[in-house]
């Protein structure tokens, strides 16, 4: 049985950047704790889809998304 799955990433990423904001992190702190680097943190909230899935998932945990 296949499933298609759809994301709507533009709620996420909004979701995530008001966590980060109400945990008082700013996007270095952040990349810093999902070790990933700042232009790549950057990307995920500017919506970029260009980043990784590891990556993505990362932050997401971070911030109890994932």
């Amino acid at each position: 049985m296949e499933r298609n799955i759809r994301l709507n990433w533009p709620d996420i990423v909004t979701e995530a950047i008001k966590r980060r904001k109400e945990q008082r992190l700013t996007q270095t702190q952040l990349a810093i704790l999902c070790e990933v680097s700042k232009p790549t943190l950057n990307n995920f909230e500017q919506g970029r889809t260009n980043i990784t899935l590891d990556s993505a998932l990362k932050i997401l945990r971070n911030l109890d998304l994932a």
